[in-house]
């Protein structure tokens, strides 16, 4: 293999992903919940480098969020949940193994960037329930009301994945995915009602791939720059 070949990626491929969603918020002081169910779906593009390692990159819009689980014996009539959409921006290392000619499985691990772009919120809360619900808690369930001051968003995610390929240009991926949100939501001073409001959640995806030529035409420019510096 030659220098232009060891330089430049081997393999780009392009993708289209989609999934299933479960998420809650980190909060303290402390809010009972129960996960949210939301869905994600964007664009991908994957660089390989070299044997077993890669890049993957990814544009994805993503619904968080926040449901409260109520306790059934007392406040059985109440509900609330809020739904926060996000434009996410995934940047992994890929790490994979070919297990065969079409099977492989891989783990990516890298930062996440998220940027709010906006909040929705459908509740039943009224009567005496609700008013005893909120004397209940040291928090009154202000985050029903907080607003969103931190519009962004930054975080740890793992991706665990198979991928079957049906030929060399096309191949689904199927993944399980654990994101760890390190930024908070909502404003953190002492004065404010949440010191930590922080995001996590799993994800359950869907990837085709299709192999480009981008790899073997970059590839091929280099060499022809290379065999011409040397006339």
């Amino acid at each position: 293999m030659s220098d232009a070949q060891k330089r430049i990626a081997r393999e780009v491929h392009l993708g289209v992903v989609g999934g299933a969603t479960l998420s809650n918020y980190r909060m303290n002081p402390n809010v009972t919940q129960s996960f949210s169910r939301g869905f994600t779906f964007g664009i991908a593009a994957r660089y390989i480098e070299e044997n077993h390692f890669g890049l993957v990159a990814e544009l994805l819009f993503n619904q968080r969020g926040l449901k409260d689980q109520f306790d059934i014996d007392l406040y059985p009539n109440l509900s609330f949940e809020r739904k926060i959409n996000y434009l996410e921006l995934p940047i992994l290392a890929d790490i994979y193994f070919n297990l065969g000619s079409r099977n492989v499985i891989s783990l990516d691990l890298g930062p996440k960037l998220g940027f709010y772009l906006s909040d929705s919120s459908k509740s039943k809360l009224e009567g005496d329930e609700w008013k005893k619900a909120q004397a209940s808690v040291y928090h009154a369930y202000k985050h029903h009301s907080e607003p969103i001051t931190k519009k962004f968003d930054y975080g740890i995610q793992v991706n665990a994945g198979y991928e079957f390929k049906f030929s060399k240009q096309m191949s689904l991926q199927l993944q399980g995915r654990y994101y760890f949100g390190l930024g908070n939501m909502f404003s953190d001073k002492k004065s404010d009602a949440f010191d930590n409001s922080a995001n996590q959640q799993i994800q359950i995806t869907a990837t085709i791939w299709y192999r480009t030529q981008i790899a073997k035409f970059l590839i091929k420019r280099q060499m022809n720059k290379e065999l011409n510096k040397r006339k």
